[in-house]
């Protein structure tokens, strides 16, 4: 990707009611505020950043062409664009992708216009399951493990010291060999206090385990596997640890809390034998008794344990394999209760059409910037658009847990005809359709669809989803799961879909939808698959 990120992700994190005019985010130059909620839409605006990540000094001729995306999250892992606003726009308005009363989390994200934001590389996020958990207590307790215990503390006892440290160790040998990390993060969950935990806020922080295997299930305040000692001695594994990588301020209200460790993933990615586990370090510079206690694997409530996100994509490049002899073994087996890995993948290659009933039934529309599906007259198809994704990246034998297809509305004609439309998505069945060819009567730009020149209509498998956009042009989204599962468990599949128009709508009416060719490359279509490895 030909940009230089002027400034990296933004979170903006609101929940409805999207009561919050006046209120602001700030993190480096960036100031986002928000006002409006409910059917009448909101509005976003922001200062645009004056400076690089790297604090180098954004040219000033650059500033006015600087492209704005908006994202929304559910679950603040997994990320969607749904507005760009270019040419150095500082504001948004429109309806928000969420609905109110659900909660929603919003991010934004600067760049200089370059080259096509789009590549041919799946980009994944992955939330590692397999992992295990520990503390070390100094003094009284130095000798006991505790990684059965609920919780991860961080204490500092007497002011000023270190009387806690957490371990943490994750197997992310289900991570592709040629990852590239774009972002990784460290959730923990503070749960409780011990009394009132101390200072208002606590400053926690996250290093990489160095120079010695912590072995979790035995590890103490004494030594790393209850074998031999820390290097430092009965110091739970002070001198042991990498500089910090990363440090929050917790406060006292009870949430996730989330530590960027991009660089140390990255790192073990590249060198999994670094792999030696993560310190959580309590802050040495508290107050005495001043405490947080997170959750640990071992939490009653599985919702609330350890999470490490990962996004990552995949390049194409040469590498030199390491001896299997130098590859750590993987964890155990993840214990009953402990997930299995999950993995959410954008995919990043396809392409697409549609066909055109009547005097353009021998036109092909592969380079159109539209998805076209239109029904003419009432009841009956007049455009139908297909889709070919390419999911060899994905690994074998997985299983998918949820797919969904998002396309954006861009346009219509005419006005779009009847208020609602919906919209099927099926699958191609007994014929392989070439898209750079295909035309409303010949399914390769030679040879006849099945049933003659009807545009593929009896190649058309049942409808695997359907939905109804009114005319607000914005992203619709399809639950393609079982359709996406049926293609990865079938080997030969061919991976085509159809985006059909109404059958029970009034003539001419229709709906447009952001092709692989539209100019704004944050409309396109996109499929996310989110799925994880059979064992």
């Amino acid at each position: 990707m030909n940009r230089k990120t002027v400034l990296a992700f933004t979170f903006l994190f609101f929940s409805f009611p999207f009561y919050c005019a006046g209120g602001e985010s700030r993190i480096s130059e960036v100031v986002a505020h928000t006002a409006g909620a409910g059917t009448e839409g909101a509005i976003i605006s922001w200062h645009n950043p004056t400076i690089y990540e790297d604090n180098g000094e954004l040219p000033a001729n650059l500033r006015a062409t600087l492209e704005t995306r908006l994202y929304f999250s559910l679950d603040r892992a997994r990320w969607t664009p749904f507005a760009l606003v270019p040419n150095g726009g500082e504001s948004w308005s429109g309806l928000l992708p969420v609905a109110q009363g659900v909660p929603g989390y919003y991010a934004l994200t600067s760049t200089i216009p370059g080259s096509d934001l789009t590549d041919p590389f799946d980009e994944v996020t992955a939330t590692i399951g397999n992992f295990q958990d520990t503390f070390v207590v100094f003094g009284d307790g130095a000798g006991t493990n505790f990684s059965s215990e609920p919780v991860i503390i961080a204490h500092t006892w007497p002011a000023g010291h270190a009387a806690t440290r957490g371990f943490l160790k994750w197997d992310l040998s289900s991570l592709p060999a040629d990852a590239r990390v774009l972002n990784a993060s460290l959730r923990l969950y503070y749960v409780d206090p011990e009394g009132e935990g101390g200072d208002n806020t606590y400053m926690v922080s996250v290093a990489k385990v160095a120079g010695v295997n912590v072995d979790i299930g035995q590890a103490t305040g004494n030594s790393p596997d209850n074998i031999v000692s820390w290097t430092g001695g009965a110091d739970g594994g002070a001198k042991n640890l990498a500089p910090v990588e990363t440090a929050v301020a917790v406060g006292k209200n009870r949430g996730w809390v989330v530590w960027n460790v991009t660089n140390m993933v990255q790192e073990w990615v590249e060198a999994p034998w670094t792999n030696q586990g993560m310190a959580i370090d309590p802050d040495p510079a508290a107050s005495e008794g001043s405490n947080r206690h997170f959750a640990s694997r071992e939490h009653p409530d599985p919702k609330l344990h350890p999470e490490l996100v990962i996004t990552y994509r995949r390049y194409p490049h040469d590498s030199t394999q390491q001896e299997l002899s130098s590859l750590p073994a993987p964890l155990p087996l993840a214990e009953q209760g402990n997930p299995a890995d999950t993995f959410t993948v954008e995919i990043g290659k396809y392409e697409d059409t549609f066909v055109n009933l009547g005097v353009n039934s021998v036109v092909n529309y592969f380079a159109d910037p539209l998805i076209r599906t239109y029904t003419w007259k009432e009841n009956n198809v007049a455009n139908r658009g297909f889709i070919r994704w390419e999911l060899s990246g994905l690994p074998t034998d997985i299983t998918v847990k949820n797919a969904t297809l998002w396309l954006y509305y861009v346009a219509e004609e005419n006005g779009g005809g009847d208020n609602t439309y919906t919209v099927n998505v099926s699958s191609v069945t007994g014929v392989s359709p070439d898209l750079e060819f295909a035309t409303w009567n010949r399914y390769d730009g030679i040879s006849a669809w099945p049933g003659g020149q009807n545009g593929g209509a009896e190649a058309v498998s049942p409808a695997a989803a359907s939905s109804t956009s009114g005319k607000t042009q914005r992203w619709v989204s399809w639950d393609v799961t079982g359709m996406v599962a049926e293609w990865v468990a079938g080997p030969g599949m061919d991976f085509v879909m159809v985006i059909d128009a109404d059958t029970s709508a009034s003539a001419d009416s229709n709906r447009f939808f952001a092709s692989g060719e539209y100019p704004d490359p944050g409309l396109r279509p996109q499929l996310l698959i989110t799925y994880t490895k059979n064992r």
